[in-house]
């Protein structure tokens, strides 16, 4: 059962990245920006396991659809099966170093990220005369490094704080 208290820090963290998101052209490299949320939603599943990721991932790409002006649902089901899939890597004997603070969930991130492009731009590119394929090649796996280089951050921040 999750903590009334980690769910509090889950909200807050939810709410400034959801603003976060909406403003990251500034980073954007070829009109590709990083999914914050996925690394959200990627970190609430390995700490908490994969129904409370999967119902985490549901609730901030639903937040995420409402305030963007993206089509209701792509979000909300694509960040539910990201975390969904990255639930699958839930140990509830490691502690939340041991979980974040290494390569493995950097991979997780990766997985999670891709996982969450091609449900994503599936829905986005199929009403256009574009290919997926090539699409997805283009900008889905870009966007999931890109995602993982951010991710990065996360995991050298969890790993400093093992030593500490």
């Amino acid at each position: 059962m999750i903590a009334y208290m980690n769910l509090l820090w889950y909200a807050i963290a939810a709410l400034i990245l959801l603003l976060v998101q909406l403003n990251l052209g500034y980073i954007a490299v070829e009109n590709i920006t990083p999914d914050l949320l996925v690394i959200l939603t990627v970190f609430i599943a390995i700490r908490e396991g994969q129904f409370t990721g999967l119902v985490a991932g549901f609730l901030i790409g639903l937040s995420f659809d409402l305030i963007s002006s993206d089509i209701v649902g792509t979000n909300a089901l694509s960040k539910m099966l990201a975390g969904f899939i990255a639930g699958y890597f839930f140990d509830e004997k490691r502690n939340i170093q041991d979980s974040v603070g290494n390569f493995r969930f950097l991979g997780i991130v990766v997985i999670s990220a891709l996982v969450h492009n091609i449900i994503y731009y599936f829905f986005y590119v199929q009403p256009t005369d574009l290919s997926f394929a090539r699409f997805f090649l283009r900008s889905g796996i870009a966007a999931a490094l890109y995602t993982a280089v951010i991710a990065t951050l996360v995991m050298l921040v969890s790993a400093r704080k093992q030593r500490w």
